[in-house]
């Protein structure tokens, strides 16, 4: 057997690995071929295996040792794949499928009648099944929610700052759990997004809100108030950007309600904006039916002055890293004062998300920031809670 870091060769008749074995690595044949023998060469081979065929990657996917033997048929030249290689992708596989793949791991071990290392390696299996089947579970239920209406929508007011109103609001999702209560969104949203259910329960947020905006400037408008249109903000995902007939519904659901799509504002994360093409045609669409587009978490990581240069938004609102941090690092208003001025001269509002307390609301005002949204003027609300400031 001749070795290096990346491959292996080996004679006719050599043994590439016997049963029991410690599984440290897999293998690709690079030219040659190899049998599986369940034990040794005077057996019937199991299989024969040539370039370009995996070899030994059941001990590394489920950490036990070799359950066949292997040996050269003719010689031969093997790639080595370690184990970080293929356990670190697992690893960060989706549970669902590392928990299908362990159970039909387990089944072809039984069939094989290997039983090594079972006790070592049973605990393994059982949390990552576990896991899989957790999850399974959970997106279950979700879509049972859905049915079920226990996805709702809770609101939390923007604030003009200038002159201290309430402008808008974000509608936030909220899963009302039978028996855990009132679940975020960050349990539940990425899971939907995983499959088509992000698309139904976007549409039935949206339709949510739709609804809510229309209650709320009814109330507003018996009230006597001579303010401006209230508007909503609703988040999409990159599912919903790129299914069929979206923005349709979505058209046909402010017209349901006879809401003005002005006062609708659609945000998009920084994140999405990743393909300049597809969410340029997206957003010009979203301008020819009336949306507003607001670009959600501006500043956090991404090329966000190359957004603002490509796409064309209507409002940009400042993620509350900026916001939460303008007493304790004076850089952060400073980038405050040059993002607003800078949306100032493109025509484009600001939101600031975060604000705290009344001497960063008042700060904010003073450069410039058109709305304020943070724990300082209102919690995310149910709806009866709002009435009351509405009129």
């Amino acid at each position: 057997m001749k070795e290096n870091s990346h491959t292996v060769s080996f004679k006719k008749g050599d043994q590439i690995f016997k049963v029991g074995d410690k599984a440290n690595c897999a293998y690709i044949v690079e030219s040659g071929t190899l049998g599986v023998y369940p034990l040794n060469m005077d057996d019937d081979s199991i299989a024969t295996l040539g370039k370009g065929e995996l070899l030994g990657e059941m001990g590394i996917l489920d950490q036990s040792s070799r359950s066949v033997s292997a040996f050269a048929e003719s010689d031969l030249k093997l790639m080595i794949i370690d184990r970080e290689q293929i356990s670190n992708r697992l690893k960060n596989s989706d549970p669902i499928i590392r928990g299908v793949m362990e159970v039909m791991l387990r089944r072809i071990r039984n069939l094989l009648g290997d039983s090594s290392d079972a006790s070592s390696v049973s605990k393994h299996h059982d949390t990552i099944v576990s896991e899989g089947l957790h999850k399974i579970r959970f997106e279950k239920e979700l879509f049972q929610a859905l049915d079920n209406d226990e996805i709702i929508n809770v609101y939390q007011p923007m604030v003009e700052l200038k002159n201290g109103f309430v402008a808008g609001f974000e509608a936030l999702s909220r899963w009302k759990h039978p028996e855990k209560g009132m679940i975020s969104p960050f349990e539940f949203i990425t899971l939907a997004e995983e499959s088509d259910l992000i698309i139904s329960m976007g549409i039935k947020i949206f339709e949510n809100a739709c609804e809510q905006l229309a209650i709320f400037q009814k109330i507003r408008d018996e009230s006597g108030s001579k303010l401006p249109p209230l508007f909503m903000s609703i988040n999409v995902s990159a599912n919903q950007l790129t299914a069929k007939n979206f923005l349709k519904n979505i058209r046909d659901i402010t017209l349901k309600y006879n809401i003005n799509p002005e006062n609708i504002k659609i945000e998009i994360t920084e994140s999405l904006v990743v393909d300049y093409e597809k969410v340029k045609t997206w957003i010009d669409e979203c301008h020819k039916m009336g949306f507003k587009l607001s670009l959600d978490d501006f500043g956090t990581g991404y090329s966000g002055f190359q957004h603002l240069l490509e796409l064309d938004f209507h409002t940009i609102k400042i993620d509350q890293a900026f916001t939460m941090s303008i007493e304790s690092n004076p850089k952060s208003m400073i980038m405050l004062e040059v993002i607003v001025e800078l949306a100032r001269r493109m025509k484009m509002s600001i939101v600031a998300e975060g604000i705290e307390d009344l001497d960063g609301a008042n700060k904010l005002a003073a450069i410039g920031v058109n709305y304020g949204q943070g724990y300082y003027f209102f919690k995310p609300m149910l709806p009866p809670e709002i009435l009351p400031i509405l009129s």
